[in-house]
């Protein structure tokens, strides 16, 4: 059975050891046998748990952090672990957020254009292909949507 373990790779996650933190988890699972897939996203922005890394079980992840190249191999063996923060979802200043432009931030691999279509990527612009130039500018103008600022 492969494991599957989430870690950022934005510049941030970098700066404070998550490349050195993917690797030490790859060489603890070869050492103990273990199957496992790291998939890269980006950051949930909770730069003071990185680097983090979420384990996914039974459909749930459960985030880890800070962490040190160190801590993989007591992480992979599992039980307690004294950096476990529990379900990713239910970590208190990530639950009062509602994300909207950045809801996959953390979730998906950013360079994966078949993980952006599994979580739902696409839908709009599939749309406004189907309805057509005229009908998405009216849209968009009868929508009053806005820009997000600085542009």
């Amino acid at each position: 059975m492969t494991m599957k373990l989430y870690i950022s790779k934005d510049s941030t996650s970098l700066a404070v050891g998550a490349e050195r933190l993917a690797r030490a988890f790859t060489q603890a699972a070869q050492q103990r046998g273990l199957t496992i897939e790291i998939v890269r996203t980006g950051s949930r922005g909770a730069y003071w748990l990185e680097p983090m890394v979420e384990i996914e079980r039974d459909g749930v992840r459960f985030g880890y952090g800070p962490l040190s190249p160190q801590d993989a191999d007591a992480i992979l063996v599992g039980g307690d672990h004294a950096k476990a923060l529990g379900p990713v979802d239910e970590i208190d200043w990530l639950r009062q957020q509602q994300r909207l432009i950045y809801s996959r931030c953390g979730v998906t691999d950013p360079l994966s254009l078949a993980d952006y279509e599994k979580h739902g990527g696409g839908k709009g612009l599939r749309r406004a292909i189907a309805i057509g130039g005229a009908a998405t500018v009216k849209e968009v103008l009868e929508s009053g949507l806005r820009g997000r600022g600085g542009a």
